[in-house]
């Protein structure tokens, strides 16, 4: 089967040339923002020079200091830096650094009065030398484009934030043709190229900051629930949340957004409990995920509910010297699905065809953990890191029955580079009976006797070079055991393996042209 790739488009560059524009048209005599919204921090060095750096610094929550993977939860930096903070000791050899005064500047300007731009875009190069259906390079590209605003400062509404944000997807969407495997070959795609709203939200801090209410167009895959900072430096197959989570349910990909709202309440700083409620729009998976702004505003569209609960404990940097994050879910949809292989007559569709039978309603359970276990300095940042997440089917038939996800990561691999990072993950679906036996069908109704795997497994190992602030350069290397095929109109049997490798450059806009951030509360 020869599959044609969509031609690339550059429309992601496009964003990130916006952001500088929008900052220009600031004054570049701004004055400086208050010293609580700037990240303190040593100097940096760039080709053997130094200069300030106070933004860069930025840190994550739980566990990845410094630099900021936020194209999983945009509009910001997760948590402030606090005089209890750890610190690495030495500081990282930028390459370059994309700090100007008058961007700098303007940043400040547009903080003072409330406005904080941000925005990323994270490109990927890859190739498919060995295994897989073709051998092969692709190109894709994640942009994003956003405001947040700071309510109490621009109105004199206490604890009251609005973040919008855009996104655009562009490239070879389609190119798990080559490896054969649906869900391992870029990190981040989302169903088609096309531009759109990825949030819209006001967000509301109540009750001395115990409780918060985010409400407006949103996706809960965004790093609302079920997400780890740690995903998305992986290239290949995560981003956000485990794989499972977005195939098992009516929720598109976390690039789009509905309507919704959670709830999150914090009983102390470390632990929380939160849930949401957002309308199910299995068309949002259309052409173009319906382009921009999109015609689904309404409420007509939806087709049912799409309920997530959390509970979890959290720590960073600022209030625990060996950062973790343990966190349980669970996920209610109640928005139909077609069943994996029965027809409307109880019969198998691959065998006797037919209209799939239509069945509503399904359930999830989640777990995750992450912990750093190991540091070569008692209070610096580098260390080792270990996580994992289990997502299991609770009632319902989804395509993928139990997915399990565990790695290492180790922050500041080199006392000499301590913002660099060593990944190494893997990731492996259990199928659902029903929809093996499916597959099973559709292979001997093409006459062959092979067998479809009963599990698909991926495994991405990685070195992030932080080559300058705000920037990774992320060179990897991805296995694919018994990719899946999905989606393809015929199934190849035996087809067992697929490699993969290529790189990642991820520019997050705020750390990488020195902007101040909005802190935002999701945990």
């Amino acid at each position: 089967m020869t599959v044609h790739s969509p031609p690339i488009k550059r429309s992601g560059s496009v964003l990130s040339w916006c952001a500088l524009a929008l900052l220009s048209a600031a004054p570049a005599y701004a004055a400086q923002t208050p010293s609580q919204q700037d990240a303190s921090a040593p100097n940096m060095v760039v080709h053997g020079k130094r200069l300030d750096d106070i933004l860069a610094r930025s840190m994550t929550d739980p566990s990845v200091p410094a630099y900021v993977p936020v194209n999983s939860t945009p509009a910001g930096v997760p948590a402030a830096p606090s005089a209890k903070s750890a610190s690495s000791n030495t500081p990282q050899p930028y390459l370059f650094s994309m700090h100007t005064k008058p961007v700098m500047s303007a940043g400040k300007y547009l903080a003072r009065n409330g406005v904080y731009i941000t925005g990323w875009s994270v490109s990927e190069y890859s190739g498919v030398p060995a295994g897989g259906i073709k051998h092969g390079s692709f190109f894709n590209n994640f942009a994003g484009l956003g405001v947040d605003l700071d309510m109490q400062r621009i109105a004199h509404i206490p604890g009251a934030k609005i973040h919008f944000l855009a996104d655009d997807v562009a490239g070879n969407g389609r190119a798990g043709g080559y490896t054969g495997s649906n869900w391992g070959f870029v990190s981040y795609y989302g169903n088609h190229n096309g531009f759109q709203v990825r949030e819209f939200t006001w967000d509301q801090a109540l009750f001395h900051d115990r409780l918060f209410i985010l409400a407006g167009r949103s996706m809960p895959k965004g790093g609302e629930f079920d997400g780890s900072d740690l995903y998305c430096m992986f290239p290949s197959f995560l981003c956000s949340v485990p794989t499972t989570l977005t195939v098992n349910g009516s929720m598109p990909s976390f690039v789009t957004s509905s309507w919704g709202a959670r709830i999150l309440y914090k009983p102390t700083d470390k632990t929380y409990i939160k849930t949401g409620i957002w309308e199910a729009e299995p068309w949002l998976k259309a052409g173009n995920h319906n382009s921009w702004p999109g015609p689904d505003w309404g409420f007509d569209k939806a087709q049912g509910e799409y309920i997530p609960t959390e509970v979890g404990y959290r720590t960073n940097f600022s209030n625990d010297r060996y950062p973790r994050a343990y966190d349980l879910g669970f996920v209610y949809d109640t928005a139909s699905y077609s069943d994996p292989l029965y027809n409307n007559r109880g019969q198998s569709r691959p065998l006797y065809g037919g209209t799939a039978m239509n069945r509503r309603g399904r359930t999830q359970l989640y777990l995750q953990a992450q912990q750093m276990i190991w540091k070569p300095e008692e209070k610096g940042t580098r260390g080792l890191i270990l996580f994992g997440a289990a997502n299991l089917m609770t009632s319902g038939d989804a395509t993928i029955q139990d997915g399990f996800v565990a790695g290492v990561f180790d922050w500041g691999p080199f006392a000499s580079r301590p913002r660099d990072y060593i990944g190494l993950v893997g990731q492996t679906f259990l199928w659902n009976s029903r929809f093996v036996k499916g597959m099973n069908d559709t292979l001997s109704a093409h006459g062959s006797n092979a067998r479809w795997a009963k599990q698909e497994t991926m495994a991405e190992i990685n070195y992030g070079l932080n080559i300058a602030p705000g920037v990774m350069f992320t060179p990897y290397f991805e296995y694919i055991w018994n990719p899946d095929q999905l989606g393809r109109k015929s199934i190849i049997p035996n087809l067992n393996t697929a490699v993969q490798a290529g790189a990642m450059l991820n520019i997050q806009f705020s750390p990488a042209f020195g902007l101040p951030t909005l802190h935002r509360t999701r945990n």
